[in-house]
Formats: C-alpha cells, structure tokens, sequence
C-alpha cells in the first residue's frame, strides 16, 4: 500500500480516535478561547505602544489564532503517536502493509483539520464579545498561519515519535507547549519582557507563528520575517521525523 491510497481512510479512522483525547480537546477548543477573552479584556481596546500601537484587544484576537495550532501540534498530536508506539499499533498496521509515513501522514491531515477548526472557534467567541478587527493583508495572514501550521505540526510529529509512551509524550508536550504559549504571543506582549526574555521568544516557532498571523493582520509588519525561522524550525523537524522513523525500522 502506498501513502496516497491509504490516507483518505487512515484520516477518517485517526479524526474520530483523535476527537476522543479529551485534554487535547480541551486543550485546542476551550483554553484558547478562554485565555483570549480574559486577556483582552484585561488589556482593554486602548491603543498602546507595548502592543505595536494596536489594543490589546486586537493584539489577542489576531494572536490567539495561533494558540490551537500550537496547542494540538504539542499536546493531542504527539500522544497518539506515542500511544500507537507504546502498544505496538504502528507495527501491525505495516505487518498489514501499511507504512509508518501513511499514519503519520494521517494525523498530520486531521490535526490540520482541528487546527483549523479551533482557529474558528476563536474568532466565533471573539466577534460578539469585541469584535473582530480588519484584516489588513489577508495573503500575509494566511502565508503566516500555513507556515506555521506546517513547522508546528512536523515538530509534533517528531516529538510523538521521540516519546517512549503516551504518558510521556503529553507531559512532554506540555512541558514544551507551557512557555511557549506564555512567551510565543499567548502571554504579555514581547516589549514588556526582560532582554533576555526576548531572546528566548526570537527562537520559539510559537512565536514566530502568532507573530506571522498577527503582524499582518493589524497592519503592523508584513510578517515575512517570521517566515524563515519557521522554514529553519520545519527543515529540522523534518530531518528527526526522517531520523527517528529510520531508528525504528533498523
């Protein structure tokens, strides 16, 4: 079996085992939204200089598109795989003839799908509680949230990959996911952060992310330098996908 013929079912058989995970749903649907509400209504829709001149308002709405993404790449995605490690079900499905990449490939679909679908469920809550303010390059947008979607996505394969048990995997996940949501543009805007708390918000992809989707969205940056960190981020979770898929097959 190739990776193109199986994955349609593999994708339809992964989005109901995946939809079961709880602490991923809870994770990508209800946090985001939760921690978008209360931190623009702390923050107010004055305009101020620590958020680029936008409201905090506006800052959170456009950030928090990224925060399901990160949320389902590090937290539901890498504990399935690791589930399937643990219990051995990637080895059946390739004494059946079904290769590890199609699986693999299988959940990278569905937790784009989810991805997706939390972002919505941002907006959905977003407009109306404060609105949902005017995109002002829709093509930087959705350059910033592709390019993330694919960095974060691939890292949360290599991490699920990586883990030796689901267990593992979501306290890993978490462990990671944690400061990147707090110091990648779910937490207090970069220019109130120490300069050492900066530089390590310069190497997080979360960050770049949020900031790829939110820069052009308020009409604040075209987002574009954000682009090639995430591009260095995805050449290296491709190279521990391809590395720890190989480990297993010797």
């Amino acid at each position: 079996m190739t990776v193109l013929t199986t994955l349609p079912t593999l994708a339809f058989a992964e989005a109901r085992l995946l939809t079961r995970e709880w602490a991923a749903m809870v994770f990508a649907f209800v946090f985001p939204p939760l921690m978008m509400v209360v931190l623009a209504g702390v923050f107010g829709s004055e305009r101020d200089p620590e958020f680029g001149g936008v409201s905090g308002t506006e800052y959170y709405v456009a950030a928090y598109l990224g925060v399901p993404l990160g949320a389902l790449s590090l937290v539901g995605l890498p504990v399935m795989l690791a589930s399937y490690r643990e219990r051995g079900v990637l080895r059946r499905f390739e004494a059946f003839g079904v290769p590890t990449l199609a699986v693999v490939a299988a959940q990278a679909v569905v937790t784009a799908a989810l991805v997706v679908l939390g972002a919505a469920l941002v907006l959905a809550v977003a407009a109306p509680v404060y609105g949902i303010p005017t995109v002002q390059d829709p093509w930087g947008v959705a350059a910033g949230f592709a390019g993330g979607a694919v960095t974060m996505i691939t890292l949360g394969v290599a991490l699920g990959l990586a883990a030796p048990t689901a267990r593992a995997a979501q306290a890993l996940g978490l462990l990671v996911f944690m400061p990147m949501w707090l110091l990648g543009g779910g937490g207090p805007p970069r220019a109130v952060m120490t300069s050492a708390m900066q530089s390590v918000t310069d190497v997080m992809p979360l960050w770049h992310t949020t900031a790829g989707i939110r820069e052009p969205w308020l009409g604040i940056g075209d987002g574009g330098a954000h682009l090639l960190p995430l591009a260095a981020w995805f050449a290296f979770g491709v190279v521990a996908v391809v590395v720890l898929v190989r480990r297993r097959d010797t």
